[in-house]
């Protein structure tokens, strides 16, 4: 398959899924009339703004390279607004009214899990995309998707059953 994706744009990518995500938790953390799930989705919002600045950061140390191997004149656009359309965090307005609707700490908990482990799936799929000498940062990025994860299996254990 064509490498369309630079390790550029994926940082982009992101970088927003990491600003979504923390605007998520902190209407999670606002909305929750849990002590103990209020304190960790604080503490998971400022984990995502770290991240985002760690993305800015290798962002600016890869610079803003251009797709590659198109097939066809706007292949990378379409494929690109395809994958994202199906947005990992809510944007705006949009993540508040999904924290909101958590019915509880468990289903809270959940759908958080659940929104990273597609961030890391969208992740794992766009790296067959990137070009081999770019695989290092796109690692990266998922390592800070598979810490969220496994720090949501450990608050669910801990303090849920």
């Amino acid at each position: 398959m064509a490498e369309l994706f630079s390790a550029s744009e994926l940082l982009n990518i992101a970088i927003r899924e990491e600003v979504t995500g923390a605007n998520f938790y902190r209407a999670l953390a606002e909305d929750t009339n849990s002590p103990a799930l209020r304190e960790y989705a604080e503490k998971v919002a400022v984990m995502e703004d770290e991240h985002a600045e760690k993305f800015r950061t290798l962002l600016e140390e890869t610079g803003a390279d251009l797709p590659q191997g198109e097939s066809y004149e706007g292949e990378y656009e379409e494929y690109l607004s395809y994958l994202i359309s199906g947005r990992i965090f809510p944007m705006g307005e949009d993540g508040r009214e999904l924290a909101k609707r958590q019915e509880s700490v468990l289903k809270a908990v959940e759908t958080a899990a659940e929104m990273e482990k597609n961030t890391l799936l969208l992740y794992q799929e766009l790296l067959r995309f990137v070009p081999e000498s770019q695989h290092h940062i796109l690692d990266a990025i998922m390592d800070e998707e598979r810490l969220h994860l496994t720090q949501f299996t450990k608050f669910k254990e801990d303090n849920l059953l």
